[in-house]
Parts: structure tokens; sequence; C-alpha cells
């Protein structure tokens, strides 16, 4: 199981106005925790892989597109509740809670990785697609890891509580997994400020590129040439947004991310390290000090059910 950390802890945030004891915001702490524990559950998986953007991930994304994720700038809040008087307060809040997060995180068996100069979605690309040789399942909203989903690779949209397969895709979205990449190149992404082509939604696409929907995969170069040949409109429009295009698969591409030799060797060390191993009772003294009182109703028993078995087998990557 990866998990889109950011991706998660965002949303748990965003719906969660739990207070403790004191009436200090929790819910992003504790939403974290739940959501993570009932992806474990829905998946039974043999190791648990958290995954953060690094400090200056989005900088190589921001000069190919100025305005790439500028609508997830500080400014406006993301909530609604009565703890925060501004949005000053509420990102202070996100912040201290996120901190306490990983320190919680720190007692628990699995991996929590972060690489400055990447952003989570290449790093977990890299991991779940590249390095890995095993099923795995992507625990995120983000539709950009749909292009990874194959035999081995599922993706996990909690939002819409949705098992991602090469199947599902094409029934949700009218494309098959291998040009899901494709797909969104040519409709662009508003989440992120991505342009598309002016007019072309998805039930037109297949229409004007048909061979979407074969078992061949098709590349941007393809797909220039099938429309210059083509004699509607929308063919003219995706030739003449070709600069656009490129620069859409160049943002989007997450089967062959931007990262150097050098990182790359950094991620599979980290992989291949010692996995932190269960410590229970320095997770309940912190569960206590923090009055998180029944956000989690048992949290010995929560700790047994959710990470004893993955705490049997991170043991065996210290031996």
């Amino acid at each position: 199981l990866i998990v889109d950390g950011l991706n998660l802890y965002l949303r748990a945030f965003a719906v969660n106005g739990a207070l403790n004891d004191n009436g200090v915001p929790v819910g992003g702490l504790t939403g974290f925790l739940r959501s993570l524990a009932y992806a474990i559950r829905e998946t039974n998986p043999t190791r648990v892989i958290i995954v953060y953007d690094g400090a200056g991930g989005s900088q190589r994304r921001r000069k190919l597109c100025p305005d790439y994720k500028s609508q997830r700038k500080p400014g406006k809040r993301i909530t609604r509740w009565d703890a925060f008087k501004n949005a000053t307060e509420e990102k202070e809040a996100m912040k201290i809670q996120f901190s306490r997060l990983i320190e919680y995180l720190d007692f628990l068996p699995l991996n929590v990785i972060s690489i400055d100069r990447i952003e989570a979605d290449d790093t977990i690309a890299y991991i779940s697609h590249t390095l890995l040789n095993k099923d795995v399942t992507i625990m995120s909203s983000d539709q950009d890891f749909l292009q990874l989903v194959n035999e081995r690779i599922t993706v996990w949209s909690p939002t819409k509580k949705k098992f991602y397969t090469p199947r599902m895709v094409m029934d949700d979205y009218g494309v098959p997994a291998h040009n899901f990449l494709m797909y969104k190149v040519l409709m662009g992404d508003k989440s992120d400020n991505i342009e598309g082509v002016k007019g072309l939604g998805p039930k037109k696409l297949p229409k004007i590129v048909p061979d979407l929907l074969t078992q061949n995969t098709l590349d941007l170069d393809f797909i220039l040439e099938h429309a210059g040949k083509g004699e509607e409109p929308m063919h003219k429009r995706i030739v003449e947004s070709e600069t656009q295009l490129k620069i859409n698969e160049e943002l989007m591409d997450l089967k062959n991310p931007p990262i150097s030799g050098e990182l790359k060797l950094q991620i599979t060390r980290l992989i291949e390290a010692p996995i932190n191993l269960l410590s229970r009772n320095d997770f309940i003294i912190m569960y206590n000090d923090d009055q998180l009182g029944n956000a989690i109703a048992s949290p010995d028993l929560w700790l047994r059910e959710h990470f004893i078995k993955l705490n049997t087998l991170a043991k065996q990557t210290h031996e």
C-alpha cells in the first residue's frame, strides 16, 4: 500500500473539524490515522509506504507552466470550522497537526518518504512502476495515477470508494488505462490549472481519436499525426494546440518521472532500509498527551488490529 500522504492529509483536515478536550483542532491528524487504518483493512498489505512532496518539488513543473497548481497557493480557507478565525490561523493549525502526525507515524511499522525537489506523484510512480516488482495499491484521489494502472498496480480512490483496475478505468472514463495519459494530455486538468484542447470533451474524444480505445499504447506524435490527417474542426484544434499538449505530456507523464539517477538511488536506499518497528507504548502515551479521547475507541486494540502483522513483517527487514 503506497499512500499519497498530502492528498490524504488535506482531505482529512478539510472534512474533519474535531477538537480535543482542550478545544485544540485535531481533525486532520485523527482523520488521517483512521483513513489509513481503513485502507489497511481494505487492502491487507504486507507493507505500507507513505509519500509526501519534497521541498521545491513543483519547481520544474512551474517553470514549464507558471500557473501549475497556482489555485492551491495559500489565501483561502479550506474549512468552515469556527475554530479558525481566518486563513492564517487555519494554515498554522494545518502545519501543527501535520508535524504531529509525522511523529505518530514514526511509531508505526511503515515507511515515510519525502525527497527534496521531487513531488510525491513522481516518487510514488517511480516506486510502484519501476522499483517494486509486486502488486501495489496506490491510495490517492488524484486521477493522474490512473495512467499507471495495470494488472499489477491498482489505484484506491478514497473519495470515490473505488479500486481502479484496468476494467474500472475503462468503465468510468471510456479509455483503457494504458492510454489514460493521452486522455489527460488532451483533456487537460482544471485542478492543476493545465489547459487541454478547447471544446474537447470526454464523449467526443474517442470519436476524434478512435485509436485511444485500441490495445495500442498511443503517444503524442501519433495523435498529432492522426489529427493532421483529420477533417473535423476538432482535429485542427488538436494540431493548433501542439505546443500546449507537449507541455501537458511533460507535466503529466508519471511513467517517466523527471528524477535524476542520484535521487533514484536515494529512493532505492530508503525502500531497502529497515522498516520502523511498532512502538505501542510511545504511540499511546502521545495519544493520551494530546487528549484525543474517543477519536480512536481503543488505541491499543486499534494498533494490534491494524499494525501487528505489518510489524512482524517489518522485523524481517532488520534480520
